[in-house]
């Protein structure tokens, strides 16, 4: 009786120690997977702290019938921008545009011109430029 009893502490023992290896494992990478997300949120949010943009003009240029919009765009943050990654909304209907100067760098203090074309529709309307990071600027115009 005292050998058995010895060997079904030694299973309870054995089995301890593998279920307990294996959870640590599973902790152990559930909590690596915890911190690479919060490192990627905080240099999310650092991002977004140090970019700011500011619409300095959007001026139509045509009739009410079909015109262009030329949208200039300061980038007043500290973070360096592309200018392929934008989106430009007017009156809440995202736009393809073209930018000038052409080269997809946008460093802090600079200008970019969007240009989006063939827009329609008189009266008052609102343009809204979002950067990368979710940064945006309105402004409103009339044709």
């Amino acid at each position: 009786m005292g050998f058995e009893t010895t060997v079904v502490v030694a299973i309870f023992f054995l089995s301890a120690m593998v279920l307990g290896t294996t959870a640590y494992v599973a902790i152990s990478a559930s909590q690596d997977l915890v911190d690479d997300a919060s490192y990627e949120k905080n240099e999310m949010q650092v991002k977004r702290l140090q970019t700011d943009v500011l619409i300095d003009s959007s001026t139509p240029v045509g009739s009410a019938a079909l015109y262009n919009l030329t949208i200039t765009v300061s980038n007043t943050g500290s973070m360096t921008l592309k200018s392929d990654e934008l989106n430009v909304l007017v009156d809440g209907t995202i736009q393809s545009y073209t930018f000038a100067p052409t080269a997809t760098t946008w460093t802090p203090d600079g200008t970019i011109t969007l240009t989006v074309e063939e827009l329609s529709g008189a009266g008052s309307h609102r343009v809204k430029v979002i950067t990368e990071n979710g940064i945006s600027d309105y402004d409103t115009y009339s044709v």
